[in-house]
């Protein structure tokens, strides 16, 4: 019998082209069920490259291990997929032989029972395989991380990757991060997963810094953001700070060009990054957008890190301005903001600790200060009394976007609104029980258990699932197969 028009089945290949484009391009497809639909024919291939490349490609990491550096190589010379390649995070985390002797302990399998169970003994297989890879990928990257220290052509190949973004004039940003995410070429290498407080990698900033500067700088790429961001991370250690003398030509050169910078630093050697950040802040006279963030110990009072980089920023055209845990006087703040008055438009200081004055007379100052301010929010802010932290404002939020000058008149009328936590707790009040020894507050239905003052807390540690990693050998592979 032949199909009626009414029973044939649908193909996606019916409908017109355009229609084909904005299913490909539809938010809600992951970029598994993405790389699925790739593989169906040519044309939906075709039509989904763009989506796909912008979704895998826009921020990636490159390892400095040859396979990584040299799918980065392919990527930026390939025609459809590099121009979506936007952010680059050069890692500073290396494996180290240290690690290798520490990583088995770190991975081992749970302890057997006397007499385990079935499902124990599958437990166990499965963690033991899984250490063992661990094992392997690591001494993987060991190795390739290793042999290109000794022969000393990473920075060779940064110069031959680099110089396809630079004849393209593709605007970068750059990014030194020890964070890992969308690794490229590297399916093979174990990424930096957390282990806890176990020493197992490296981290080394200045080496890594200066040889991506100069490549980029050689090169002649556009870089319009540097990011610099380290997560104090307990399972690494710093080999070196985040250090940029050597190359202060190449540096203030690319700084020369940038529209953003993001400085979050907690490196033990804090004189070295204060002196990097006030070089950056006064190579960049075009900056739009500056954050600065966690620089020295927020408890020491005495430490004016901050501040003093504010005080070399060159720039004169600001319009957003997010500042975090640290200590300044009122003056000081407001005298640097004052700088951009008819052109700051957001503004955030989190966790910033007033020397002198009090938080409201820096919220009536922004109102009266800063009328073109769209975007506020302030988190955090606290007095300074006597060499101790004051809480007083600490736990109150304000976070206001559109009228800003409104919101804060109100705040000034009729001071910080409560939050609905601490006026049920005011209704309520917090309910105590003592049970052997132990003190059991009860607070808004739920119970928190004290021991010697000390709140119990149970802490779930997460594994970052590493995927999106481009394949070395096939030139534009995933994990997945893509």
């Amino acid at each position: 019998m032949a199909e009626t028009a009414d029973s044939a089945l649908f193909r996606l290949m019916d409908l017109p082209n355009e229609l084909i484009k904005l299913v490909c391009s539809n938010a809600d497809l992951s970029v598994y069920d993405l790389m699925a639909l790739r593989r169906t024919c040519k044309l939906i291939r075709e039509f989904s490259s763009d989506e796909f490349a912008g979704r895998c490609f826009f921020s990636i990491t490159v390892l400095m291990a040859r396979s990584s550096l040299r799918a980065f190589i392919e990527l930026s010379q390939h025609p459809r997929f590099g121009p979506f390649v936007k952010r680059i995070n050069i890692s500073p985390t290396s494996a180290s032989a240290e690690g290798l002797r520490v990583l088995p302990s770190a991975t081992i399998p749970l302890a057997h029972e006397t007499h385990p169970g079935f499902e124990d003994v599958v437990d166990a297989f499965v963690l033991g395989a899984q250490s063992l890879d661990f094992m392997r990928t690591y001494l993987n990257r060991y190795r390739e991380e290793t042999q290109l220290k000794t022969d000393g052509s990473a920075e060779q190949m940064l110069n031959v990757a680099f110089k396809a973004f630079a004849e393209r004039k593709q605007k970068i940003c750059l990014t030194f991060n020890d964070e890992e995410l969308n690794i490229v070429g590297a399916q093979h290498l174990l990424p930096n997963l957390h282990f806890a407080q176990r020493t197992v990698w490296y981290l080394e900033w200045k080496e890594t810094i200066a040889r991506t500067i100069r490549a980029a700088f050689k090169q002649g790429c556009t870089i319009d953001r540097i990011e610099l961001c380290e997560t104090a991370r307990q399972d690494a250690r710093n080999i070196s700070a985040c250090c940029t003398d050597g190359i202060e030509q190449e540096l203030t050169s690319l700084c020369f060009q940038l529209d953003a910078l993001d400085i979050e630093f907690n490196h033990q050697d804090t004189e070295t990054t204060v002196r990097s950040a006030k070089r950056m802040v006064f190579a960049s006279p075009s900056l739009e957008s500056l954050y600065v963030y966690s620089i020295g110990d927020y408890n020491n009072a005495n430490q004016v890190h901050i501040p003093g980089i504010l005080k070399c920023v060159a720039s004169k055209s600001l319009r957003t301005i997010h500042l975090g845990n640290f200590h300044i006087s009122t003056s000081d703040l407001t005298s640097f903001l004052a700088r951009y008055r008819h052109l700051l438009y957001d503004l955030q200081l989190s966790y910033v600790c007033l020397v002198d004055g009090d938080c409201m007379s820096l919220i009536a100052w922004i109102k009266d200060n800063l009328p073109r301010l769209k975007e506020l929010c302030l988190e955090g802010i606290c007095d300074h009394v006597e060499d101790t932290l004051c809480q007083k404002y600490s736990s109150c939020t304000i976070w206001v976007n559109g009228d800003v000058q409104t919101e804060l008149a109100k705040i000034l009328k009729d001071g910080f609104p409560k939050r609905v936590e601490e006026v049920q707790d005011q209704i309520d009040g917090p309910v105590e029980t003592q049970v052997d020894g132990q003190v059991e507050t009860q607070v808004d239905g739920q119970a928190e258990t004290q021991v010697d003052g000390q709140a119990e807390t149970q802490v779930n540690e997460e594994v970052e699932d590493q995927s999106m990693v481009i394949d070395g050998t096939e030139g534009h592979q995933t994990n997945s197969g893509e």
